[in-house]
């Protein structure tokens, strides 16, 4: 294929055309909290960051099984009507599992607090935990459908409405000198975005009209296999994934806890900006094809060379520039997340690169193979707590080789699933 051929394929590659809308919408959306964070970490205590980053842990790990992995289904079905039952459904789940939730934090909040080693002064921190579950998770819902209805446009919409908010909220609570004022902005962006994406969703065919017990009832018994296979292990993976962050913060202190969030902060931007809108346009593209029978090579020979050049380049400037950055943009005293970072590189590298290609399992009915690797992977990170007595920066290598190991793992995994795939089709063929 001469460089002519190949410029006019990529230029009419459908995925490649989803993919840039999502990529340059949630860039321009996540530009917002990182601007913003010079202005904030000079306002705040690292220790405030520190207490947040173990809320947005326990929201992320608990967001997972709130609804039962059912919103991954909303993708799936030929018929709408199908779809938004299983919408319904996964706001129903949302709620009852959070207003339950809400109940066992009243009763055992001191508990908690002394689980996470956070002082009585972050207290109310945890009455937020449910609120923030149900907006993230509802939010989900509703990017699925946008996903499904290839509302590729919409979503990168509603990523920079949150962000936005999220941002002049957390801006405004400044100077109000209110401690609570990060949680107050991120909740405030869920809201914005939750508001967003119910009008995108109902312009592009998002009706409750259709919606009915035994219909609800008849998609929860179909796609079952999702709470059956997919939430065990999706939460063993959530928790693999972020409680590192509750790990240290029980282990060594907030600030310093506050110090590993901004390094997290800043090393994730290639995961924010690129790999989950990567993860959705593959969902649907690989979704589609699969059912078609059709070759996935050339879509994901594509998004390999994309991913690859730019976890190159992150492992590279982290590593001999890591230090300097951190403080020239959030000042002197952070310092200590640039060493941080130089070390965490590897393992958000790897991490990059594998949850750009997460959708193979989904998109394929792996989810079997895809929840073995779950469960290894966090009875993995669970290994951590043998060292909880070394110091903190020997922890953290001991950290990024368990997660660099276990993304091996999965890599050889989507391997196996998609050249098995691929050998198929030219079975089938000939």
């Amino acid at each position: 294929m001469t460089r002519t051929e190949l410029f006019l394929s990529l230029k009419r590659s459908e995925l490649l055309k989803n993919t840039s809308i999502l990529i340059s919408g949630t860039a321009l959306a996540q530009l917002i909290p990182i601007l913003l964070q010079p202005i904030l970490r000079r306002s705040y205590p690292a220790e405030i960051f520190g207490a947040y980053a173990v809320y947005l842990s326990i929201v992320g790990i608990l967001a997972i099984i709130s609804s039962f992995k059912y919103e991954l289904a909303i993708i799936l079905p030929k018929k709408d009507k199908d779809a938004t039952n299983i919408f319904v459904l996964t706001i129903l789940i949302n709620l009852v599992f959070n207003i339950l939730l809400f109940i066992v934090i009243v009763i055992w909040k001191h508990v908690f607090l002394h689980f996470f080693n956070l002082s009585d002064k972050f207290s109310d921190y945890l009455y937020f935990v449910p609120l923030g579950i149900f907006f993230y998770s509802s939010y989900q819902s509703i990017n699925n459908w946008l996903i499904r209805k290839k509302g590729f446009l919409p979503v990168s919409v509603n990523k920079f409405v949150r962000r936005g908010f999220e941002g002049l909220a957390q801006i405004a609570f400044k100077f109000t000198k209110n401690s609570h004022g990060i949680i107050f902005g991120d909740l405030i962006g869920h809201i914005a975005n939750i508001f967003s994406g119910i009008y995108q969703g109902k312009r592009r065919g998002l009706t409750f009209k259709i919606v009915s017990p035994g219909k609800l009832k008849y998609v929860a018994l179909k796609y079952s296999e999702f709470p059956k296979y997919n939430v065990i292990p999706s939460f063993m993976s959530a928790c693999s994934f972020l409680l590192p962050v509750i790990l240290i913060n029980k282990f060594y202190s907030t600030e310093v806890t506050g110090y590993f969030d901004l390094s997290k902060l800043l090393l994730s931007i290639p995961l924010a900006l690129i790999s989950s809108s990567i993860s959705n346009v593959l969902l649907q593209s690989i979704s589609e094809k699969y059912k078609e029978k059709k070759s996935l090579r050339k879509d994901l020979l594509l998004i390999f060379g994309i991913v690859f050049s730019i976890a190159f380049v992150e492992i590279l400037v982290i590593s001999f520039f890591g230090v300097d950055l951190f403080k020239l943009i959030f000042g002197k005293s952070c310092g200590f997340s640039g060493e941080i970072s130089k070390i965490l590189v590897w393992s958000y590298a790897f991490n990059f690169f594998t949850a750009s290609f997460s959708a193979i399992f989904i998109s394929m009915n792996r989810i079997k193979l895809l929840s073995i690797w779950q469960l290894f992977y966090f009875f993995s990170i669970i290994s951590l707590t043998l060292f909880r007595n070394y110091g903190f920066l020997d922890f953290l290598k001991v950290y990024v080789f368990i997660e660099v190991f276990c993304y091996v793992i999965i890599i050889i995994f989507m391997l196996y699933v998609v050249l098995g795939y691929e050998r198929k089709l030219i079975t089938v063929i000939h």
